[in-house]
């Protein structure tokens, strides 16, 4: 009976920090990987699975069993991308190996989500999870905790909706307070505590999205992009600084609508604030975009496709998201009559221009795939 010994990576950290091709098959190639990812990353967990993996393999070799070694990986995009990549080498190594059954070595729960694509095709003998040992401290808890919102995937799993939520809540609170000492006058202080936690939320919120996005590199990037421009005198530059001011045109406008309001609730706060906005904000991008399709179009002779799909994506969200704001304030007693025509209107209009855009970027896709095969 012949077995596979089968290291799963379900987002592909072996693919991603090696640069090996995958799957990998093989005593000598697992061993090249796993030094390989061992060197370029010691803590990553894969590593351990690839060692176990050799480790199995090596064991059942002494018994004398008719054994082969393999891993397969998937992407970062962990999901149905990942798992189809994963399906598609899994059949690429049992065409290759035809083992009778699978010992499947894995580095957590997650990766397990594949075990039912696996014993689709194969059978499963044994599944065995690597865990690293660790000495069991606070410091070490610590420190494992802190690592592990390090990586890519936990901290836009774990961290993003957290900085969402508070800067979320810190900004509605803080906009509310200023609305009630716009209303109220000073005495509208009483309430300078919750003031005070809504700004520290909002504040703790901008700065944990700035560290998961890596902002203050990116600042410091667009800094040098300004300074070349400046020197080069590219034409999106004023493009962009039209834009800018826009946005903070429109912004003033949206928050001249809600004073004009008699107390409003947060929600109608909101609801005023987007409709008054949503059209400048989506011109302001529209108009980035632009400067820079000019810019690149004088520099290399050709249009950013990638505008195309920039525009007809913005258009149709902005045609459905004006019916729904529409609609939402018919509800909610800030405008009256009937509004469903306009809304059913608005609506179609957003999922016609989404359908264009998907056949132009499609139309695109092929046309670039020609070229290549040219």
């Amino acid at each position: 009976m012949r077995k596979l010994v089968l290291c799963i990576d379900r987002d592909d950290d072996i693919g991603t920090k090696t640069g090996l091709a995958t799957p990998i098959i093989g005593r000598k190639s697992m061993l090249n990987a796993a030094v390989k990812l061992g060197l370029r990353d010691p803590e990553d967990s894969d590593t351990n699975s690839l060692f176990s993996a050799i480790s199995t393999y090596d064991e059942l070799k002494r018994e004398g069993q008719d054994v082969e070694l393999a891993a397969v990986t998937g992407s970062p995009q962990i999901g149905w991308r990942s798992d189809e990549i994963l399906a598609k080498e899994l059949d690429n190594i049992l065409k290759k190996t035809d083992p009778d059954s699978v010992i499947l070595i894995s580095d957590g729960a997650e990766d397990e989500y594949i075990t039912p694509i696996i014993t689709s095709k194969v059978d499963i003998s044994h599944v065995k999870n690597v865990h690293v040992k660790q000495i069991k401290s606070v410091e070490n808890f610590y420190y494992m905790i802190v690592k592990s919102l390090q990586e890519e995937k936990t901290k836009r799993k774990v961290l993003f909706p957290v900085s969402l939520a508070l800067l979320v809540y810190g900004f509605f609170t803080v906009l509310s307070l200023i609305g009630d000492i716009y209303y109220r006058g000073w005495g509208a202080l009483e309430g300078f505590s919750s003031f005070g936690v809504g700004l520290i939320s909002f504040v703790l919120g901008i700065y944990i999205i700035g560290r998961i996005f890596e902002l203050d590199r990116k600042l410091l990037r667009a800094y040098y992009d300004l300074k070349k421009a400046i020197s080069t005198a590219a034409v999106w530059l004023p493009f962009t600084i039209v834009a800018i001011l826009v946005v903070l045109g429109s912004t003033q406008l949206g928050w001249s609508a809600i004073l004009d309001l008699d107390e409003p609730s947060m929600f109608v706060a909101f609801l005023t604030f987007a409709s008054t906005v949503i059209w400048w904000w989506i011109g302001a991008i529209l108009l980035h975009e632009l400067g820079q399709v000019i810019d690149i179009y004088l520099k290399q002779g050709e249009i950013k496709r990638s505008f195309w799909a920039i525009l007809f994506s913005l258009l149709a969200l902005t045609f459905i998201f004006w019916g729904a704001f529409s609609y939402i304030r018919v509800m909610v007693g800030m405008e009256a009559g009937n509004v469903l025509p306009m809304v059913a209107i608005n609506i179609t209009l957003g999922l016609l221009i989404g359908i264009l855009g998907g056949i132009t970027h499609a139309g695109f896709e092929e046309e670039s795939t020609d070229d290549e095969k040219d």
